[in-house]
This record gives C-alpha cells, sequence and structure tokens, in this order.
C-alpha cells in the first residue's frame, strides 16, 4: 500500500453568542468553503529569491527550527528526497531553479514548470508513490501559509487566519521517539552520578537547590527538567534542556567544580554579578564575565584561590545558619 500525504483544513468553532457570519454558518455544517471552492498555492519565493521547496538542507525555514532533533531530522528528510526525486523526474529541483517559476508554465500539464495545487475543503491527499504527487507534497508541507501539525497552529506558530495544515504522523512520531530517546538516555546518564555531582549539575541548571536539598527533590526537579520542551527561566531560557544538561554532565569534572563554585559564590553574596556580566568580589572586578573566572581559576598556578573561594563559601553559609 503506498505512503499518502494529507492536508487538511483547520476546523474552527464559534461561539454561539456570536453575530453569524458566513464562516460561522459554514463551520455549522461541518465544512469551511463553499462547496466546490479551493485555494491556490504555488511554491513561496523567498526574499533572497529562493523558493522554499521542501528539498533545499541549507533553506532558512530549516535553520529557524529551534529544537536540535526537529532540524537534524529535516535535514536528512529533503536531503534523501531531493536526490530522489531529481532521479525520478530528470529536472533541477534546486531552489533557484526555473522549474519553480510557474509564469513560465506553457500549459497545465507543462512538466517542466511547477503548477500550482488547488487545495480544497476536508483531506487533500496527495499519493507519494507517484513522484509529482510527492513533489507537490514537499514545497506543500513547508509553505509558510500552512500550519505544519494543528498542535503548532493551536501554540499560535501561525496566524490566527491560517486554513490548512499538515497531517503527517510518520514526522510527529519520528520527531517523539528520537527525542524521548534523548531524554531517556540523559536520565541514565543523570541516575548513574553521584549525589554530589547531581547537585552540581542542578544548580547550573538554575534549580532551586541548597547543600540541604534531599536526594529526590534534587532528581525530581532535574528529571522533571529534562522533561520540558525548553528552560523555562534562568540564563538558559529558551534552550533545550537535553543540550544544556549534556553541556555540563560532559564537562570535564574539575571545570565544573570550578563552575559550581562560582555559582554558589554568586548566590551566597561572596562574587555579585553585575547586569554586564562583570564579576566583583567587594568594590574590585574579579572578572568581565564568568568564562574569564573559570579559566582563571581552572590553571593550576590558581588552585590557592579556589581553596580561599571554597573557604569564603563555607564562612557564608555558617553565618547564614
Amino acid at each position: 500500500m503506498s505512503k499518502t500525504g494529507k492536508i487538511s483544513t483547520i476546523k474552527r468553532e464559534f461561539p454561539s453568542s456570536q453575530t453569524s457570519t458566513m464562516q460561522s454558518e459554514l463551520a455549522k455544517k461541518g465544512i469551511s468553503r463553499i462547496p466546490g471552492t479551493g485555494v491556490f498555492k504555488y511554491p513561496y519565493k523567498e526574499l533572497d529569491g529562493q523558493y522554499r521547496t521542501g528539498l533545499n538542507p541549507d533553506a532558512a525555514y530549516i535553520r529557524r527550527i529551534k529544537d536540535d532533533t526537529e532540524r537534524e531530522i529535516e535535514i536528512e528528510r529533503v536531503k534523501k528526497l531531493k536526490i530522489k526525486l531529481e532521479a525520478a523526474l530528470n529536472i533541477d529541483l534546486s531552489p533557484r531553479s526555473t522549474f519553480w517559476n510557474n509564469s513560465l508554465s506553457k500549459s497545465n500539464d507543462d512538466a517542466q514548470h511547477v503548477q500550482p495545487v488547488k487545495l480544497m475543503d476536508g483531506d487533500n491527499l496527495f499519493d507519494l508513490s507517484l513522484p509529482f504527487h510527492e513533489l507537490a507534497y514537499s514545497w506543500l508541507r513547508v509553505h509558510p501559509t500552512i500550519a505544519s501539525s494543528l498542535q503548532a497552529w493551536e501554540r499560535g506558530e501561525y496566524p490566527a487566519d491560517t486554513q490548512f495544515y499538515v497531517v503527517d504522523d510518520e514526522v510527529e512520531n519520528n520527531v517523539v521517539y528520537k527525542k524521548k530517546i534523548l531524554i531517556n538516555n540523559a536520565i541514565v546518564k543523570f541516575s548513574n552520578m553521584t549525589p554530589e555531582k547531581r547537585k552540581k549539575i542542578a544548580r547550573q541548571l538554575g534549580l532551586p537547590i541548597d547543600d540541604n536539598s534531599k536526594e529526590e527533590i534534587v532528581y525530581n526537579l532535574v528529571d522533571n527538567a529534562l522533561k520540558q520542551t525548553e528552560m523555562k527561566s534562568g540564563k538558559y531560557s529558551g534552550l533545550n534542556p537535553i543540550e544544556v544538561f549534556n553541556r555540563f554532565a560532559d564537562m570535564k569534572e574539575s571545570i565544573l567544580h570550578v563552575k559550581d563554585l562560582i555559582k554558589q559564590a554568586i548566590t551566597h553574596n561572596v562574587y555579585k554579578l553585575k547586569p554586564t556580566g562583570k564579576i566583583y568580589k567587594g568594590e574590585y572586578e574579579v572578572a568581565k564575565d564568568e568564562d574569564e573566572l573559570v579559566k582563571f581559576l581552572v590553571d593550576d598556578d590558581h588552585q590557592e584561590d579556589i581553596v580561599m573561594l571554597e573557604q569564603d563559601i563555607k564562612s557564608k553559609k555558617l553565618a547564614a545558619v
């Protein structure tokens, strides 16, 4: 059985109290358009003159994908698909190819130039065993006026008046699968750490723990953080929690120890972190930023400074008791 690509209409609900409109009346009948009417779509042309083909691994839309896993999956998918379709159709499908310029088309069956696709109400199906169907689906699924998924539209990633979305369970499942693998691997890695290292990692992630935090609290906080879609606050807000976690989990112990000391020193006012990023001790600037201070303290010639910093932190903690 051949695979099928699907682009469907976004169904809208209208409050009963809202003044009746054509759209609300159509929605009551379970449709979004007057029967027989549709919307013509043409490949989207970027500002730099390239077409958004769904076959270009260097496309701007791919670079804008924040999630590393999703971006890698999309790059591999489009690389393979471009090779496959160019071989099947014997057409240059690069993003600046004249194939994508419909104004050059001489007829509706001109196979040397892209043809518009009329999207109808309901499910629009594409037989992916047919090269031209798969080609059309490839550029439609990345068209900026078509939501990449219903969930993406519901999250507000597309304009409210977007009419269609891509139904691609295989891609969605692949992304979810790879994300779960990464999360589970990170949790296993975290579970095998010593309690002390777990606390260091938790502090670097900006989680609210201290020396008295119980093991189960530290574990639960990190476990919850790893399962989020992005870091919610702090220095790494908006970033992938797995990527941030692995950054510290795979870090040399000596560097992690120094970064943890700096984090504690700032928390307990041994150091003061200015809005500029500069770090002060009292009235004196000790480093222009955290990276400079880390490099200074990990140097073998400055081990006495680490001992003194550890003592200062210990004194501040005792004074706070």
